[in-house]
């Protein structure tokens, strides 16, 4: 880096060095010659203190530059420099032609060795501030392209704008084609968004599968109708080997009108609003305080789960079930809850969906099957025989050997099957179909009942829905509590009741908040109902009170016979 950064010096300064050079020379031949000629001619050894201005000249003004200076060298110690300045003898012709030949040698060589670091620095530069494989400027160069917006000039009117664009499905792409389609698809980009600007910007290559662009911009009009313009592009099929390959791309950026913070931080911005984009499935996301402020929160609530699980800081709480004609118990839901040491009561909405994300879902449902396992013993001990409902990440149902964990714990904990509820999400189902039939069926035929969590929200294929151990369907709660206003959650709900009744399936309405609500469902002929106006979460010591309170049931509405 040190030797890159004299370089740089050295080339911003070349002209002003070679012109002070060109005397200074002129003083070095002249002053060899006369110190030559004073010292009792070219048979002494001072003759070849003009090596000192040739390959100075050399380093200094490469081949061309020694040769020269190795030439006028010969001439100044040649034919008028005598051999002895004593006797007055004359040198030899051949030898001052031999010696003016060797000083253009070492003139042109050392020309030639600086010419080569020269070129090997200045590939060294390019390298840093370049993609090898794209040959597109890399993040350094547009870090340091950001630093000189502010030694520009600037019109009052002008603003700037910083775009991150990232290929989304880089190893999808991959997978199926090789490494090489994204060195090639990254200069497709870059050509196409390039054509789109009109040369009004460089695009960069900062990252194996992220494009950024630097735009100056006047008028927020303007700047909209940029954003558009690169996202039809990005839309566009582009070709690889011959065929039309579509990318997902999602944008991100930021918008200044000068440079007051570092270069670095800019870019920090747009990619952040990229991470924002990516995680809410929208397109394009401009950058603003609350995104830094979200995604450090993030990092830091997962950074700090692992160290939650192991010094117990996480509990679960139980909501129940009830029968809709009888008010009987029918199973308990367990929601896990977050008490952080320093920052309190920590809602399940802000660490499950981040955690559903990333590695640690594993470990956080793990942690909620023991803690189920656990309680239904516990309970069995103390007369309250009923089920437990634990909600499934779709990446757990991806994980190897996960019904195998389940089944693990089962017989570890000395626990029935039929007293474990399993809760689904839509997703999960239709991530990998077929591995999902396989693992619940295994799951169902050790009795534990299977339940699709939020239908309605997700996309699942009635064409498999009859396949797959399905027991219970759990309609979501943002149409029950609209009900009864909102016919059209009315009659979602209808359907969905009238359905999973002809697929010999019960359903459990979820987010039931008042009798209304609740008779309304009851109406319908919905099973199952849970929700505040039947209890909240509870922890495990506070359910035991409110069942046995109730002795095992909760009627909100008139009872029949189930």
């Amino acid at each position: 880096m040190n030797t890159t950064r004299l370089f740089e010096w050295l080339t911003l300064h070349m002209r002003a060095i070679r012109v002070a050079m060109m005397p200074t020379l002129v003083l070095l031949i002249v002053g060899v010659g006369l110190l030559v000629h004073a010292t009792g001619g070219v048979k002494f050894s001072y003759l070849h203190s003009m090596y000192l201005p040739v390959m100075l000249a050399g380093f200094v003004f490469g081949m061309r530059g020694g040769l020269l200076i190795g030439l006028l060298g010969g001439l100044i110690l040649g034919p008028f420099m005598p051999l002895d300045s004593a006797t007055g003898e004359m040198q030899n012709v051949l030898n001052w032609i031999y010696r003016t030949g060797f000083f253009m040698l070492v003139g042109v060589f050392s020309g030639a060795v600086s010419d080569s670091v020269r070129s090997y620095l200045r590939h060294l530069q390019w390298i840093a501030r370049h993609d090898a494989a794209t040959q597109l400027p890399n993040r350094t160069a547009l870090l340091d392209s950001l630093a000189a917006l502010s030694k520009g000039k600037k019109q009052a009117t002008d603003s700037f704008l910083l775009v991150v664009i990232c290929l989304q499905n880089a190893m999808e792409l991959k997978s199926a084609f090789g490494f090489e389609i994204i060195e090639d698809l990254m200069r497709q980009s870059a050509q196409r968004y390039g054509s789109i600007l009109h040369h009004r910007t460089q695009v960069y290559r900062i990252d194996t599968e992220q494009i950024g662009i630097l735009i100056e911009s006047r008028g927020k009009q303007n700047v909209d109708a940029l954003l558009a313009e690169l996202m039809e592009g990005s839309r566009q099929s582009f070709q690889f080997n011959g065929i039309p390959i579509h990318i997902d791309s999602r944008l991100g950026y930021v918008a200044f009108d000068q440079l007051v913070h570092p270069p670095g931080v800019y870019l920090q911005r747009a990619e952040a609003a990229l991470v924002s984009a990516y995680e809410s499935g929208q397109d394009c996301i401009a950058y603003s305080p609350e995104i830094s402020t979200i995604a450090k929160d993030n990092l830091s609530v997962l950074g700090s789960l692992m160290q939650a699980i192991r010094e117990g800081q996480l509990s679960m709480h139980y909501q129940p079930k009830i029968c809709m004609r009888r008010g009987t118990v029918k199973s308990v839901e367990a929601l896990m809850r977050w008490h952080h040491p320093e920052r309190g009561n920590i809602p399940p909405g802000i660490f499950i969906p981040r955690a559903e994300q990333s590695t640690l879902i594993n470990l956080v449902t793990e942690f909620a099957l023991e803690q189920a396992m656990q309680q239904i013993v516990q309970w069995q001990s103390r007369g309250i025989d009923i089920p437990v409902a634990v909600n499934i990440s779709p990446r757990n149902l991806l994980q190897p050997g996960f019904s195998d964990l389940i089944l693990n714990l089962l017989e570890r904990h000395g626990v029935e099957g039929r007293l474990l509820e399993l809760e689904v999400t839509e997703g999960a189902l239709m991530t990998d179909m077929a591995r999902t039939i396989v693992e619940l069926h295994r799951l169902a035929d050790a009795k534990i009942t299977i339940s699709i969590d939020d239908f309605g929200t997700g996309y699942s294929s009635l064409q498999y829905l009859h396949k797959l151990p399905i027991s219970l369907i759990k309609i979501d709660q943002s149409f029950v509590r609209r009900l009864p206003a909102d016919k059209g959650a009315l009659h979602i709900v209808e359907a969905a009741v009238t359905l999973t009744h002809k697929m010999g399936m019960q359903t459990i309405a979820e987010g039931v908040e008042n009798d209304e609500i609740y008779d309304v469902l009851a109406g319908l002929g919905c099973d199952i109902a849970q929700g505040f106006a039947i209890s909240r979460p509870l922890p495990a010591a506070e359910f035991e009170k409110w069942h046995s309170q109730h002795h095992g049931r909760f009627m909100v509405g008139k009872a029949a016979s189930c």
